[in-house]
């Protein structure tokens, strides 16, 4: 008896391990392996040949010390489209850039405490770059546009909106000259790229603040460009030339990304609504992680559920159902192993009581008995396992999806965030219980193993996005269900049809 409970503490330690090593290797996963790709050097991207701009000290223009004393007081705010625009008559600038259905400030705190705002100018020419930034503008509202007209010079700066986007055109000075687009935006990181990004000659690149020069210079087909945070990008599209300046603020250092203007452009600052990135051919700026292969399919499916439902909860739900269906043959052998395992169960015993001071003969005649009977001991965790790659995607798709970040649930804020009353992990768990329950196992020991394993996937579910805790909980309800089903059914009638035969 005591060699039997020192095999189950052998178990259960190991259970307990494995349990700590799946934690972790998730943790260390989404840390370093889920981590957005780093650009690549290649001989294929040419860089802006420095002595075209010998002349031009673009971060001394950008971030010089007479910025810092400016003061932005006559402003007018302007509806274009979806987005809401606080512009100031001094400087032309975009003092606020408000993403209205997401109520998201496009100007981050860097932009804010370096004084320097998105869309404005730079030619190399000091003296005009100080009249074009800090001059005095007349700003005149049309039908989803705005015009900045420069009171002495007679520049004129038009900001138009279609299709989700701005579209700028500068009149009255001659390109090319540079725009600059802006730092990431200031929502949160959360195991995503924060910073810069370029679609370049067909290659999407994302860069890391901390790997970056002083100035990081690009010249290529640039799709489009610029930087981007978990949910927002601010960026141009379709033109040659990128800079990526690095700049220190405080205690840490941001990104700042100009492009090169030679004619009307499209700009777009605001979250990464799928809907619009399709109609804008931005979609690449959504981060699909080193699992792209997996996630991006994973997330058009279920858009496309949510195209034809309007519920991201139904789009989750029909997942699921599908995901127990192409299963269903694996949870039917699943259940009939469980069920060989009861019948074995006397045998088991004797074999455990026969050879309990040899546990290497006792082990070689359990697998005999397997093998005589047919019975795989692996079979209840192939489901499972083969949801793996789904758990991991449908992970990485909440985490990325604005959408998602905004869609609610019952008594649930946000399915791309945690229960903040721990109520769905709880039910999840109660799920868990309920199929052991279902499927209880002929040893105690081991029934009281699956108790815990319970107990412990609802505390580690408690972090995780709502939406995938409740995948998890569909998927055992649905599991409960098939069980009930192949048991009270399928094996009935299997069983019946087997004695009439007699």
């Amino acid at each position: 008896m005591m060699d039997n409970d020192n095999q189950f503490w052998k178990r259960f330690l190991i259970f307990t391990i494995l349990m700590f090593l799946f934690i972790t290797a998730y943790e260390l996963f989404y840390i370093y392996y889920v981590k957005p790709s780093q650009p690549q050097k290649t001989e294929k991207k040419e860089v802006v040949k420095k002595e075209e701009f010998k002349n031009v000290n673009l971060p001394q223009l950008m971030l010089g010390t007479f910025r810092e004393k400016q003061e932005y007081k006559n402003t007018k705010t302007v509806k274009l489209g979806i987005y809401s625009l606080e512009l100031s008559e001094k400087g032309g600038k975009i003092l606020r850039f408000i993403d209205q259905k997401y109520g998201f400030d496009l100007i981050s705190k860097a932009e804010r405490e370096l004084k320097i705002f998105p869309l404005e100018i730079f030619t190399g020419n000091p003296d005009l770059d100080q009249k074009l930034n800090f001059g005095e503008y007349e700003i005149k509202e049309g039908k989803n546009s705005v015009e900045l007209i420069h009171k002495e010079l007679k520049v004129k700066k038009i900001l138009s909106y279609k299709n989700g986007a701005i579209h700028l055109s500068v009149e009255g000075l001659k390109p090319p000259f540079w725009v600059f687009v802006g730092s990431p935006p200031d929502d949160e990181a959360f195991y995503t790229h924060v910073g810069p990004v370029l679609k370049i000659n067909g290659e999407v690149v994302r860069l890391d603040v901390d790997d970056l020069k002083g100035i990081n210079e690009f010249e290529g087909n640039i799709e489009f460009g610029g930087e981007e945070s978990r949910y927002f990008f601010k960026g141009a599209k379709d033109y040659q030339k990128h800079i990526v300046y690095k700049v220190k603020l405080g205690d840490k250092f941001v990104s700042l990304s100009t492009f090169l203007y030679d004619g009307e452009k499209t700009i777009y600052l605001g979250a990464k609504d799928y809907a619009r990135l399709r109609e804008l051919g931005l979609v690449d700026t959504l981060d699909w992680g080193t699992l792209k292969i997996i996630v991006k399919p994973l997330f058009l499916f279920l858009y496309w559920i949510y195209e034809h439902t309007g519920s991201w909860v139904l789009s989750i739900l029909v997942l699921t159902f599908i995901v127990r269906i192409f299963l269903f043959p694996l949870g039917y052998k699943s259940v009939v192993s469980m069920q060989k395992l009861q019948e074995l169960a006397p045998k088991m015993e004797k074999i455990k009581q026969k050879y309990k001071d040899d546990p290497v003969k006792m082990q070689e005649e359990m697998m005999k008995l397997y093998a005589e009977t047919g019975f795989n001991p692996m079979a209840g965790c192939l489901p499972i396992l083969l949801q793996i790659p789904i758990f991991f995607a449908l992970y990485k798709v909440l985490i990325i999806t604005v959408d998602l970040k905004v869609s609610s649930f019952l008594w649930i804020p946000s399915l791309a965030d945690k229960d903040p009353y721990y109520i769905l992990p709880v039910i999840m768990g109660l799920t868990m219980i309920l199929q052991q329950k279902m499927t209880p196992s002929p040893d105690p020991k081991q029934a009281l193993v699956g108790y815990i394993t319970s107990v412990a996937f609802t505390l580690l579910f408690i972090n995780f996005p709502a939406g995938l805790v409740l995948y998890w909980t569909l998927n055992n309800v649905f599991n409960i269900i098939q069980n009930y089903l192949i048991k009270e059914v399928l094996l009935k009638d299997k069983s019946k049809g087997g004695s009439k035969k007699k």
